[in-house]
């Protein structure tokens, strides 16, 4: 059983790899064996434009010869102190339709853009796993009640989460005759120093009465990338303590 989890010598692509969530996923690869390249900005990666993910993949197939998986991991998730005026958190009637497009354009056509490029090898390998990052958000509306007043939840990330789980059920189709699966990780929210009335009304939203800690998905990515869900292609794997099944 062990051996179906083991990820050691696989080379996985990460984008967003520098972020909250993708520090963890990767450090947690790296220790269990696997090579990780990551695609970021502040690693010379801009997962928005073509021609940068196309030169990025490129140089980790001349570097390893091969690319076994890929989390589609980079997006824009504004924190609740940033600028409501048009922003983020501006009521849904006066959010900025730049913004709007510039989230999509990383969110969604950034996991587009790194899923199309890498897919080429993998089907000429006949292998290899595709994690795309989503959402509770994907699958359900936003609590607004627990913001301050003015303040709701970011409506191109929801939006661009919902398109990434359609995104992920098109790539399982179509790479499935090669024997390359794609699925999709859809977490809950995680403690990040949040506000303890916060976390205790956001936790009381699911069925184990918390948010998630820190590292609680490393597993599920794992499990994604390894031999362990062989069988398993076009499917969200939802971890967020039951909140959608209520």
């Amino acid at each position: 059983m062990q051996s179906t989890f083991d990820i050691a010598g696989r080379v996985i692509i990460i984008t967003g790899g520098s972020g909250f969530l993708g520090t963890q996923y990767r450090k947690a690869l790296e220790e269990a064996g696997a090579i990780v390249e990551n695609f970021d900005i502040d690693t010379g990666v801009d997962v928005t434009k073509e021609e940068s993910v196309q030169a990025a993949v490129a140089r980790v197939l001349k570097k390893h010869v091969k690319i076994d998986g890929l989390i589609t991991n980079a997006a824009a998730n504004p924190k609740a102190d940033e600028e409501v005026n048009g922003g983020p958190w501006a009521p849904y009637s006066e959010f900025s339709a730049d913004l709007f497009r510039r989230e999509l354009d990383l969110n969604l056509i950034g996991s587009f853009l790194a899923a199309k490029t890498v897919s080429k090898p993998m089907m000429e390998q006949r292998r290899g796993s595709i994690v795309f990052v989503g959402s509770d958000l994907a699958l359900i509306g936003p609590a607004n009640f627990l913001y301050p007043e003015g303040r709701f939840k970011d409506i191109a990330y929801g939006t661009s989460k919902a398109g990434i789980l359609g995104l992920m059920r098109f790539f399982a189709a179509y790479l499935g005759p090669y024997s390359v699966r794609a699925n999709a990780l859809v977490p809950g929210g995680m403690l990040r120093g949040h506000d303890p009335e916060f976390a205790k009304k956001n936790g009381a939203l699911n069925m184990l009465g918390r948010m998630s800690n820190e590292n609680e998905y490393n597993g599920a990515v794992q499990f994604l990338l390894s031999d362990a869900s062989s069988y398993m292609t076009g499917a969200s794997l939802i971890i967020d303590g039951g909140r959608t099944a209520w």
